[in-house]
């Protein structure tokens, strides 16, 4: 069986809300929880932690610690270089992957082992966690493109009713499930055939701001 390989992404920086990743939630930092949830998953068998800072990886206890360059560090940089470096600085060449991120901290080991039922033992495809609750459909918006508008969908769902839309769903960022082999190949964690888990609105919170870990904590 491939082994189940969790990484946790978390960078010190955060322009919106300083020091995010190592704010305490129920008494731990942000990362600790992410990384306590991985070890608490009976099916993952190596949790890594992939951050540019002393101090998170202090926080991170029982979790693996790769280093990242600067390069991988900044406000841009995307999640999926900065696994692909981990995985590749540890020397792993196949595995099934668990992206957790510190942001969700309300996400918990029972998630993360239904992402993996999901995602079963199927050779491709990705599992997201995903929630719904979106006030605004998005068929029900438009694109502005030099100067004109287009629908994002198309013109008739702009004027359809409500229910007659199909249900919407949104990425949580709490756990992604994709193959080590899927990810090098598309460089992201959407990768069809993508199944979802889907959780209340009330547990998806994604932390990007005081407000929002006040929030959290209700």
């Amino acid at each position: 069986m491939t082994d189940v390989v969790a990484v946790v992404t978390a960078r010190s920086g955060s322009v919106g809300f300083p020091g995010k990743n190592l704010a305490l939630f129920r008494g731990r930092p942000l990362v600790a929880h992410a990384v306590l949830t991985a070890l608490e998953t009976p099916r993952v068998d190596r949790v890594v932690v992939t951050t540019d800072d002393t101090a998170i990886a202090k926080a991170s206890a029982g979790a693996e610690i790769v280093y990242r360059p600067p390069a991988l560090s900044r406000p841009d940089s995307r999640s999926v270089d900065a696994v692909l470096h981990a995985v590749d600085e540890l020397g792993i060449e196949d595995a099934l992957l668990v992206l957790l991120q510190p942001t969700s901290p309300l996400r918990t080991a029972g998630d993360v082992a239904e992402c993996l039922r999901l995602h079963g033992d199927r050779t491709t495809g990705s599992v997201v966690q995903m929630s719904a609750g979106e006030e605004h459909h998005p068929w029900k918006a438009c694109v502005l493109d030099d100067g004109r508008l287009r629908p994002a969908h198309d013109w008739a769902d702009l004027e359809a009713p409500r229910q007659n839309l199909p249900q919407v769903l949104r990425p949580t960022g709490g756990v992604y499930v994709v193959g080590l082999r899927d990810l090098r190949a598309h460089r992201r964690f959407f990768v069809p055939e993508v199944l979802a888990q889907v959780v209340p609105a009330a547990r998806a919170i994604d932390i990007d701001s005081p407000a929002d870990l006040a929030r959290a904590h209700q």
